[in-house]
């Protein structure tokens, strides 16, 4: 029973990468046109196959919901924590995850860095979204219509010289985080603090969670903080790879 179990997983994973006949399934599996048909029918009457009319066999739909609810029922905090630790310890530096539920963004975990200068953050925090890191991540991957509708309601509260002040400058500094794929706040937010945020994609490009890794302007330089953005961006791979994104 197991070695039919086995075989059948194994089917089925290749099925998952290219549809195939019964035939190919055979010769590419090592088994006789009949075991492979015997396999291939039994996925068909579970739902996690299915025969189109040229005879090739593809994944079936109780396949993609099996995958569907494990994905939704992963807890993303839980899945990014060791890879967030692990930024954290390499890099010395404060590391965040954040919560995006438009209009808002909300840190969920953080993982404080080894300088005496701190960013002033805690769990459950709201990130401003239009002078963070953090903030441009998420907003920055909305659809073009979302992300006007956001930039024209936001009130643009000045915290630094750096900070963002209107709409136009918005949008435009979120076109080149989408082109770059990560968002940087150099001293925007507060003055002594800079920080780069990368978004957590979803398979259907959509955002819930990004990453950012802050940095205190008097003891990190930009040069210094963009040399981390490899290592931020290798996060977020890991942590998509480990979501089954």
């Amino acid at each position: 029973m197991s070695g039919s179990l086995r075989r059948g997983l194994r089917v089925l994973a290749a099925l998952s990468g290219e549809p195939a006949t019964a035939s190919r399934v055979a010769e590419s599996h090592g088994v006789s046109l009949s075991t492979a048909v015997r396999l291939l029918q039994v996925l068909v009457e579970e739902g996690f196959a299915r025969r189109d009319e040229s005879g090739r066999y593809h994944v079936g739909s109780q396949l993609l919901q099996v995958a569907y609810h494990v994905v939704a029922s992963m807890d993303v905090r839980e899945v990014a924590a060791p890879i967030l630790r692990g930024l954290n310890t390499q890099t010395g530096q404060t590391v965040h995850l954040g919560y995006f539920e438009n209009p808002t963004v909300l840190y969920v975990d953080k993982y404080a860095g080894r300088a005496p200068v701190q960013m002033y953050s805690q769990i459950g925090m709201p990130a401003p979204l239009h002078c963070t890191a953090m903030g441009k991540a998420v907003a920055a991957s909305l659809p073009e219509t979302e992300r006007s509708a956001l930039a024209a309601s936001l009130d643009y509260a000045v915290s630094t010289d750096r900070t963002i002040t209107n709409a136009e400058d918005y949008l435009r500094e979120l076109e080149t985080v989408r082109q770059q794929g990560y968002a940087l706040n150099l001293g925007e937010h507060e003055a002594v603090i800079s920080a780069v945020a990368v978004p957590i994609k979803q398979p259907d490009g959509r955002v819930q969670y990004a990453i950012d890794l802050a940095v205190p302007n008097v003891v990190v330089n930009e040069d210094e903080l963009r040399a981390f953005i490899p290592q931020v961006l290798a996060a977020v791979t890991d942590i998509e790879r480990a979501l089954g994104y």
